[in-house]
């Protein structure tokens, strides 16, 4: 049986109980954050606890007591050992929630925290040959602002929009604001070329703060732009895909009847591959 921890100590899975009382479970009232391991170690770690710190401050939440980095990561490497995982290719799913009772105002600000891990299927970063068939979701909308830069518990929009995909046989569908701009995809952060540029919308637009998005960007080697992205430019960019550290890169091959090119993308599997899988 899988272990996790929780509160200070490992338990198997089937073990873990969490009050009614949850702030989480009631309110939503908390937020994840999703890393990839390899070889025993998180990557890109570096980039995962100061979007995990970055999400407290946006939350107005006091870091659990212990929250250093090193200690953090130490429990990751841990976790993975007790669970068979340490030469695996894995993920690992931390979840912080608000302690206290109260009602929409807490009675605290203290958090607390519990971690997963299980396997994943490949070990390298590998392009999906065929690519994605995607659409664009509509019915709902994304808010531009701080709150939607953050891997938050609420995920309401993602699951109707996959709802949406799962009913129409696309793959993933891509999500807009209030601007109508495109903001990101369900499962992740989205990326165009156009007229010879990377581009990205930024985080003032309402997408994810992602991590392998903040990596792309990090890379000096690509012209790469953050601007506001609109459906006409999403329509005509040469090429579309979709990131995050789970999967690395995600080519979309087909919008509606548009279809896009992946030699980016197969550039950026290629780097990722060399830079942190080796």
């Amino acid at each position: 049986m899988p272990e996790v921890y929780y509160n200070g100590t490992f338990v198997k899975k089937n073990t873990l109980s969490l009050s009614i009382d949850n702030r989480g479970f009631k309110y939503g009232d908390s937020f994840f954050e999703t890393i990839r391991c390899h070889d025993g170690k998180p990557l890109f770690w570096e980039e995962h606890y100061f979007r995990i710190a970055g999400s407290f401050c946006v939350l107005k939440m006091d870091p659990p007591l212990d929250f250093e980095s090193e200690n953090i990561q130490s429990i990751i490497i841990e976790l993975l050992i007790r669970n068979n995982l340490e030469s695996k290719p894995s993920r690992i799913r931390i979840t912080f929630f608000r302690l206290g009772e109260g009602y929409y105002l807490p009675n605290s600000n203290q958090v607390q925290f519990f971690m997963e891990a299980e396997e994943i299927s490949n070990n390298r970063y590998q392009l999906n040959k065929l690519g994605l068939h995607v659409s664009l979701y509509q019915e709902n909308i994304i808010s531009h602002n701080s709150i939607s830069n953050i891997k938050s518990n609420n995920k309401l929009i993602n699951i109707l929009a996959a709802i949406y995909a799962s009913d129409n046989n696309y793959d993933d569908c891509i999500l807009l604001n209030h601007n109508k701009h495109i903001v990101e995809s369900i499962s992740g952060n989205i990326f165009i070329v156009l007229d010879g540029k990377l581009q990205t919308p930024p985080l003032s637009d309402g997408c994810i703060d992602g991590v392998m998005r903040r990596i792309i960007l990090k890379n000096k080697t690509i012209n790469t732009e953050e601007k506001s992205i609109s459906i006409l430019e999403l329509f005509n960019a040469d090429e579309i895909f979709i990131t995050n550290v789970i999967s690395g890169i995600k080519w979309i091959a087909t919008i509606r009847s548009h279809t896009y090119q992946n030699n980016t993308s197969v550039d950026l599997i290629k780097f990722l591959n060399k830079q942190y899988l080796v």
